[in-house]
């Protein structure tokens, strides 16, 4: 049985050049001199120009990696150093692997972008401060209320039955917090199926009237559908739309004036079928836009953080985001302070064969 001869790289460097390039860290590698020798392409996508050739201290404008890059070609000490850059105007936070190459004839860098693992960091942590604030607001008014009672207000019928009505109402705010918060993990969720079909939107935003009528009339708000007398299909999940509408219609009811109207316009654009609920509230900052679906995130602290039996949980746009997404769709939002709020959703339209 013949011995196979091992595949020998090609003299020119072009499987080197082609690992490199491949790799998702950059990588940055200076001779004994400190000039920069190599690259690769996810080195040169976060420079603007050609490095190659120039001093290493001119061009990385981080002084702990300057540090490391020289003590590894001088001392042949291999450290790892997380840094900061700024890359096209967005911070980026990557962690740097620096070792000597041998014989000191220089270094090598191998720079991970951590950028995405910080901010998932930075949400988790986000989300059990703000979870806990949510549920330690209510959790103190109901334990005093409840040891106020047992310290003798019980025998008094008019202040004990406020102090139940208070108690009854937190214990409401709890209740839909801990619903939505559940719906939110299954929104999220990438393990549990969504299954999607073809229906008719109308049909959805009927249905989602009918059930918030009387919140509406209770609120002197009126609900109005604009749509068109063909079906508008969407090749969406039926529970996930009408979770979505009811979300955003309960917004723009509870921001609408006393005597104000809610629309829910549907049309079908191209490819493309288009859900919009527009109110005319008080509106929404340009620089709140960017971040509203996010969870526990609130343009109005003081106006609904309240003890009012309609206030937010605060996860109502988070899960309205992660529901339209999870069905290839987008949802957008245009507002302007004092004249309302518009928030769009599209769903793909089912194919002619369908």
């Amino acid at each position: 049985m013949s011995r196979r001869e091992p595949i020998r790289p090609p003299p020119d460097g072009t499987w080197l050049r082609a690992v490199l390039d491949a790799m998702v860290e950059a990588v940055l590698v200076v001779d004994q001199g400190g000039r920069i020798a190599l690259t690769n392409r996810a080195l040169d996508a976060l420079t603007s120009e050609d490095v190659r050739g120039k001093r290493a201290k001119n061009v990385i404008k981080n002084e702990r990696l300057r540090e490391a890059m020289r003590d590894a070609r001088k001392k042949a000490r291999a450290t790892e150093v997380e840094i900061e850059a700024s890359v096209r105007g967005r911070m980026r936070v990557f962690h740097a692997s620096i070792s000597p190459l041998p014989k000191r004839t220089g270094a090598v860098a191998v720079l991970h972008d951590v950028t995405p693992l910080k901010d998932a960091d930075r949400m988790r942590r986000d989300f059990v401060a703000n979870a806990s604030h949510e549920l330690r607001t209510p959790l103190t008014s109901i334990r005093g209320f409840a040891e106020t009672l047992v310290d003798g207000a019980l025998a008094d019928v008019t202040t004990s039955t406020r102090f139940l009505d208070a108690i009854l109402r937190q214990t409401k705010r709890l209740q839909r917090l801990a619903e939505d918060l559940a719906l939110l993990a299954r929104a999220e969720s990438s393990e549990e199926a969504l299954p999607s079909g073809i229906l008719d939107l109308r049909a959805s935003a009927r249905h989602v009237i009918t059930a918030l009528e009387p919140f509406a009339t209770e609120r002197g708000v009126r609900l109005r559908l604009e749509a068109p007398t063909r079906a508008v299909r969407a090749e969406a999940n039926g529970e996930a739309v009408e979770q979505v509408l009811t979300n955003l219609v309960e917004n723009a009811i509870k921001h609408s004036k006393p005597r104000g109207h809610v629309v829910i316009a549907i049309q079908g654009v191209a490819r493309r079928a288009r859900l919009e609920v527009r109110d005319r509230g008080r509106g929404i900052a340009p620089e709140h836009h960017q971040r509203i679906f996010e969870r526990f995130y609130r343009v109005d602290e003081g106006r609904t953080r309240g003890e009012s039996t309609t206030a937010g949980t605060g996860l109502g746009l988070a899960i309205v985001k992660h529901l339209v997404e999870r069905m290839h769709g987008t949802v957008t939002v245009t507002s302007t302070l004092g004249r309302g709020a518009s928030f769009r959703v599209e769903l793909s339209r089912p194919s002619l064969r369908a």
